[in-house]
């Protein structure tokens, strides 16, 4: 997992494979892109702006990835999203190969971290996030997420 702000993502670019994205979060980190998957390089790299109010954490869930990392951008407002280790966690959904996702229960103890506009977190395969929760208010949050194949 890496967690910091975009203008710094150049500090990451010897990890090839996120160097498309954040050159595409670069580009368009203030436009109001539609919400739909926007092709970047096919499968290997899109991406999926949204907008949404932040849920509470009470009842959230985590998830996981194995072919594809997160990068998850705030272009605005604000939101807390939980990480723990895959394997620290208690499987509720199996993992689903077509929608490249595992949902976990929420455990008693999980890092809490704030990313709030103009920062970014990378959640690889081992790092089990629970997106979009309320961090201090119920400010619509702005996100472009890219996924990146990690597997061929």
């Amino acid at each position: 997992m890496i967690v910091d702000q975009l203008k710094n993502w150049r500090r990451y670019s010897t990890l090839e494979e996120l160097r498309p994205a954040f050159e595409f979060l670069e580009l368009h980190a203030e436009t109001l892109l539609p919400e739909r998957r926007t092709e970047i390089e096919g499968d290997r790299l899109f991406a999926l702006p949204q907008s949404y109010v932040p849920k509470p954490v009470a009842g959230a869930r985590f998830e996981a990835h194995r072919r594809y990392a997160d990068v998850q951008y705030v272009a605005a407002g604000a939101e807390m999203i939980g990480w723990a280790p895959v394997e620290a966690l208690e499987v509720e959904t199996p993992y689903d190969a077509d929608q490249d996702i595992a949902v976990y229960a929420q455990p008693a103890r999980y890092t809490p971290i704030a990313l709030s506009a103009g920062c970014f977190a990378v959640f690889y395969p081992e790092d089990a996030h629970m997106p979009g929760c309320r961090l201090d208010s119920d400010d619509p949050v702005r996100k472009i997420v890219v996924k990146v194949a990690l597997l061929p």
